[in-house]
């Protein structure tokens, strides 16, 4: 199981521990510090020189989830890839139900659980499931084929995968993705031929906080349609009539999805010169820009409707001027040469 961590220090050891709580106990974790600025490192070794199980390296910088799961697959020893994000859990049984379904698979993976953690009550949880949200609903284990995968957009899934698998294709992360990784890591596997056997049932949580990439989505959208714009000339994924449809469709949502939040912008300052800029390099936008303009002119005239005496600023209280603002900590460049090894095993350790 590969866990790759960056500034996790208030995850990792729930992510780590329910890794070592599967009943299917013949594991190992391989914990991978992405060059954190706080306790995250520290975290791993504490719990590493409990469990002989768990392994830690540190790369010297933040290089990204792809270097980092990539580092950790060299490493690895058993015959499956298991993957876990530092701030996600699995259930118990996790592992011992995907391996009682691996027969005949090269790739085996469960649904996803997502949680909302309350931020003012961390007893308050909610879940629902990445198949229901998708509208993907089957009550007994499948096999997932590529155009489905697309279709329903299934990039968040956490598989394991057989490690001989990879192998034998050469797949690794691409390390200039720093999001959509596994989406496009999975494309390519099952454009390989990956049998993925796919499960109704969840034990994967995955954790949703004010932290987490998905919140954010602009960077998604736009490594999206990228990637997928290069995946429309690829000739090994696209022979099939369906993956290709399903592919320019994922393209044409990804676009449409940037359009709407260009035009939004360019609407909010009033920037006549970016919309023209945007329409001489997309002219098929057009459409979409006449239909926000009007929108955002309809809604305005509402509004002045609704509250025909334009309202008085608010002024901020003086004493609020003191209140520090914190600092971002991210860092601004990425060295994915520079590797210092910290392999370190408990002493009893194999």
């Amino acid at each position: 199981m590969i866990i790759p961590a960056y500034n996790a220090e208030d995850f990792l050891e729930r992510a780590v521990r329910s890794a070592l709580a599967q009943t299917e106990w013949d594991l190992e974790v391989i914990v991978v510090d992405d060059g954190s600025a706080d306790g995250t490192f520290d975290v791993a070794l504490r719990i590493a020189e409990e469990d002989r199980r768990v392994r830690v390296v540190k790369n010297v910088k933040n290089c990204g989830v792809s270097v980092s799961r990539n580092r950790a697959i060299a490493l690895a020893s058993g015959d499956w890839i298991a993957l876990l994000d530092a701030d996600d859990t699995w259930l118990p049984r996790r592992l011992e139900a995907l391996l009682l379904a691996s027969d005949g698979a090269d790739v085996v993976c469960d649904d996803l659980l997502f949680i909302n953690e309350s931020r003012t009550d961390t007893n308050a949880l909610e879940y629902w499931s990445l198949s229901g949200w998708v509208g993907l609903r089957r009550r007994e284990p499948y096999w997932l084929t590529l155009a489905e995968f697309i279709r329903y957009d299934l990039g968040l899934l956490k598989p394991v995968i057989r490690r001989d698998f990879l192998a034998a294709q050469e797949m690794w992360y691409d390390t200039e993705l720093r999001v959509t990784e596994d989406y496009y890591l999975y494309v390519r596997l099952l454009a390989a031929g990956a049998r993925w056997r796919q499960l109704p049932e969840g034990y994967y949580l995955y954790l949703r906080h004010a932290n987490s990439l998905t919140l954010s989505p602009d960077a998604v959208i736009s490594q999206h349609v990228t990637s997928s714009r290069a995946l429309l000339s690829d000739p090994t994924v696209i022979t099939d009539r369906r993956v290709s449809a399903a592919l320019r469709r994922h393209h044409r949502h990804a676009r449409a999805s940037v359009a709407k939040h260009t035009i939004s912008q360019l609407i909010r300052h009033h920037d006549l010169v970016g919309f023209a800029n945007l329409l001489r390099t997309n002219p098929d936008y057009a459409p979409l820009v006449l239909w926000k303009v009007a929108w955002h002119m309809y809604m305005r005239a509402v509004r002045r409707m609704q509250n025909p005496r334009r309202p008085v600023p608010a002024r901020m209280p003086e004493r609020s001027l003191d209140v520090a603002v914190p600092r971002s900590t991210l860092p601004t460049e990425c060295s994915v040469t520079g590797e210092e090894s910290a392999d370190r095993r408990n002493s009893q350790g194999s």
